[in-house]
């Protein structure tokens, strides 16, 4: 017990906010172009990125996304999540669940020992959306949120605990015209609030705004805002991205707040392949997905 709470004194200023986790999000489409998708969001990838852009699905559709690499140091390891919009009551609603696994160095102790932070977070996500007019839809999501942190050091007993929670986003989507559409998300809009080891902790309200625009039926750019109120210290919060469809192949790049992103995705029959290469501070990370129209 002793060890235990030495453990836990030299650790409590680790907690969260000094994790060396790199940020990602969901999503390969999403990911290549720059993580800029909340003013297009015109996929199964809405779940996450602008739920109120569901309404523009025109079927049923599954997706899921996979991070191949650098899984203890990147955000989201796995997405998943399949919805669909229903014309006739005018409402689009999906379910997706979110898996992040995390495990990595912190510091040290006293005695120079490695001590590892490992965090489980888990995400079941209800998502909801409906037309207000032609041009105008609201959406909204409510996230069951499981979060776990554990602090591992040899010759020390670990320190774990956990939390439940909910978060709640909400969102609009505006299609201006049959080439400018424009989003925005409201991520924790109720500003969710947990304790782990003690402290007290919470995740950000993160209004984040977005555009697309289409210049051809095969050539988009789109942009958005990390953080628009600037709860957290970032040096760049802008994201830009773009999109390219050549018959059945769709060729994407993007810079996620000064990181290159590149990508393809590719149509086939009954699926969608796509891919995700987010370099620069985000690793070299490589992302496979896969979208299936039901």
């Amino acid at each position: 017990m002793e060890n235990k709470l030495i453990i836990a004194i030299l650790l409590v200023s680790l907690v969260v906010v000094h994790s060396n986790v790199a940020s990602a999000c969901v999503g390969a489409r999403p990911l290549a172009m720059g993580a800029s998708f909340i003013g297009l969001a015109d996929d199964i990838n809405a779940v996450y990125w602008n739920p109120a852009g569901l309404v523009q699905l025109e079927n049923t559709e599954i997706t899921w996304t996979r991070t191949l690499n650098n899984r203890d140091i990147i955000n989201y390891d796995d997405f998943l999540a399949v919805g669909t919009y229903d014309p006739k009551s005018g409402l689009a609603y999906a379910v997706g669940y979110i898996n992040i696994a995390d495990y990595y160095p912190v510091g040290y102790t006293d005695d120079f020992s490695l001590v590892y932070q490992d965090n489980k977070i888990r995400w079941f996500i209800c998502s909801l959306a409906t037309k207000l007019n032609e041009q105008l839809s609201i959406g909204g999501n409510i996230r069951l949120m499981d979060f776990g942190l554990r602090y591992e050091t040899e010759g020390y007993w670990p320190v774990a605990d956990s939390a439940t929670f909910m978060g709640v986003d909400l969102s609009f989507f505006y299609q201006a015209n049959e080439q400018l559409s424009l989003g925005l998300l409201i991520q924790d809009f109720n500003r969710p609030k947990f304790k782990v080891l003690g402290q007290d902790l919470y995740y950000i309200r993160n209004v984040r705004p977005g555009i697309a625009y289409r210049f051809t039926n095969s050539f988009l750019i789109t942009a958005s805002i990390y953080d628009l109120l600037e709860e957290v210290e970032m040096d760049n919060r802008f994201r830009v991205g773009m999109e390219v469809e050549v018959e059945n192949i769709r060729i994407r790049a993007g810079l996620d707040r000064g990181n290159m992103t590149l990508g393809l995705g590719i149509t086939g029959l009954y699926f969608v392949i796509d891919y995700a290469l987010l370099g620069d501070d985000l690793g070299d990370t490589h992302m496979l997905g896969v979208i299936i129209p039901l």
